[in-house]
């Protein structure tokens, strides 16, 4: 496995920590792990504009990724 170290801003290290205890992750790592996973899924369901299309209470919500 290889390391690697990455210095964040305090309001994306706070969002990290947010995100360690929502998903009860025991590291930064493993959440960046699942956030890496789910940019792969929405790469392969990204459509041409660039727009990710997420349901969120039975509607479509269109997400602009890049």
């Amino acid at each position: 496995m290889f390391v690697t170290t990455f210095k964040f801003d305090a309001k994306t290290d706070k969002v990290l920590e947010d995100l360690m205890q929502h998903y009860g992750t025991v590291s930064k790592a493993a959440v960046l792990r699942k956030a890496i996973a789910l940019l792969n899924v929405a790469k392969r369901y990204e459509q041409l504009d660039g727009s990710v299309v997420l349901r969120r209470d039975g509607q479509d919500v269109k997400v602009l990724m890049r």
